[in-house]
């Protein structure tokens, strides 16, 4: 099924992915921890950044978003008793399992969430919530991003975390087809682009690093990801007229940084559009702290009609399916 056809069931995954983390958020009851602990790899991690300052406002100590190996590595000089949650959306990541598996027999609470009930993460001695999203056999993962934050957020909040109303699948689907809109309205403007970066503030750093992977996977073009303050710091050099950045902003403070960066760059020939609210469809349509949801929306789009235009299958992505090389999986999925 083309990734198109996915973006557009997200928004009935939204409801069942919320009816999901409610039912299990009421018999949850994880054991005693001083921390906690995220981790993922790709666009997994990717949405375990985005949550992170929903967990940290869940007051149970410090928070920490970590690849699986490094986990794995570090687990045995971690003084910390922490709850670890493993994020796989595929549920075959090679790391993940190893992560989940240390956790468990390291003796921590550790909760595995992934979109598939038989996927080997499910066999790891985690307690396990099903991510349910449907099935999603590509690489790039639209509904396994967009069903991580809500899993997560409502889990942070289960903890502790302020309560929130989330939207609904109705309120998601409004916005679908503007935001495909106003990413094809770039794609002409982007026929020669050298590289596009993405960068972003707290969760939406996770947001510029799910956006910039999405370019990547699908469109083949070089992207990066970077915090705003680390992209303000010398990475806008790297920039030729060519490139285009992405500087996602939020609030006045934010926002203002953003055009400040915009207006000097355009003065150097280079171009940096600001993207947030009033300034990206979707960015401010949804509830704080939902508009992660809307906000990805564009960028998925984006990433679909780049690799359109350069003649390419999203779905196929531009090398096929690396996973099996990289020895990334435990299954023949990409």
């Amino acid at each position: 099924m083309p990734i198109p056809a996915f973006i557009r069931e997200q928004p009935a995954a939204l409801d069942r992915c919320i009816a999901a983390a409610r039912a299990f958020a009421r018999t949850w009851s994880p054991a005693a921890a001083d921390g906690i602990a995220l981790v993922g790899s790709g666009s997994s991690f990717n949405a375990l950044r985005v949550a992170q300052p929903a967990f940290v406002a869940a007051r149970r100590g410090p928070v920490v978003v970590h690849e699986p190996q490094d986990f794995a590595v570090e687990l045995p000089q971690a003084s910390a008793r922490a709850l670890v949650i493993v994020l796989s959306q595929s549920g075959a990541s090679t790391t993940s399992i190893a992560a989940a598996q240390a956790a468990v027999a390291a003796g921590l609470p550790t909760l595995a969430i992934t979109a598939s009930s038989e996927a080997p993460l499910g066999r790891t001695g985690a307690e396990i919530l099903v991510m349910p999203v449907g099935d999603e056999p590509v690489g790039p993962k639209t509904k396994g991003f967009l069903g991580s934050l809500v899993l997560l957020q409502l889990l942070a909040e289960a903890l502790g975390a302020p309560a929130s109303t989330p939207p609904d699948g109705a309120m998601l689907q409004a916005l679908v087809e503007p935001a495909r809109e106003a990413a094809e309205a770039l794609v002409p403007t982007l026929a020669d682009v050298d590289q596009i970066v993405v960068a972003g503030r707290r969760s939406n750093h996770g947001l510029a690093l799910e956006a910039s992977l999405k370019i990547a996977e699908m469109a083949g073009i070089p992207t990066a990801a970077f915090p705003t303050e680390e992209l303000l710091h010398g990475r806008l050099h790297g920039l030729t007229p060519r490139s285009v950045a992405f500087v996602i902003a939020e609030g006045k403070d934010e926002q203002e940084e953003a055009r400040r960066a915009a207006a000097a760059m355009a003065a150097r020939g280079c171009r940096l559009i600001v993207a947030g609210s009033g300034h990206w469809p979707a960015a401010s349509a949804l509830p704080a702290p939902w508009q992660a949801l809307g906000m990805v929306l564009p960028f998925q789009w984006l990433a679909v009609r780049l690799a359109e235009a350069r003649g390419l299958r999203p779905e196929a992505m531009r090398y096929g399916s690396l996973s099996p090389e990289l020895a990334i999986k435990t299954d023949q999925r990409p």
